[in-house]
């Protein structure tokens, strides 16, 4: 999948898009004990490359402290905690030409199951994304 038509493409032959924009996209995953997560694909350039972003919600500032959030990214395999207009996401980010299909499929799947539990957690089980 090394264009973003390419991988528009893939991602509507293996799921159900909750959005299908122009640059982005977006996945509802069914997370085990019946809660769900949302991910959403976006296409940017930078450094003269074509990129996608994979952000997920994590859980509104008031309930990560920052400090809790920096010691997490320290040791997150895939993906990062980041800050944006009062909600925590995790992101992870990924060159486009050389994307295969397990370079999308794993951080994915990873990032939303791994989202969703930091949610459960910090927010004594509400489940808001």
């Amino acid at each position: 999948m090394s264009t973003w038509s390419e991988l528009r493409s893939y991602a509507r032959d293996k799921y159900r898009l909750a959005l299908d924009e122009e640059e982005r996209f977006a996945l509802i995953f069914a997370i085990p004990g019946g809660r769900t997560q949302q991910v959403v694909v976006t296409h940017f350039r930078a450094l003269d490359r074509e990129f996608i972003e994979l952000r997920t919600p994590v859980c509104p500032e008031t309930d990560l402290e920052a400090k809790a959030a920096l010691r997490h990214n320290s040791t997150c395999s895939i993906g990062a905690i980041a800050l944006h207009e009062g909600v925590y996401y995790l992101v992870h980010k990924a060159l486009l030409r050389t994307l295969d299909n397990e370079e999308f499929e794993l951080p994915l799947h990873a990032m939303a199951l791994h989202a969703d539990t930091i949610e459960a957690r910090q927010t004594s089980g509400l489940d808001a994304y």
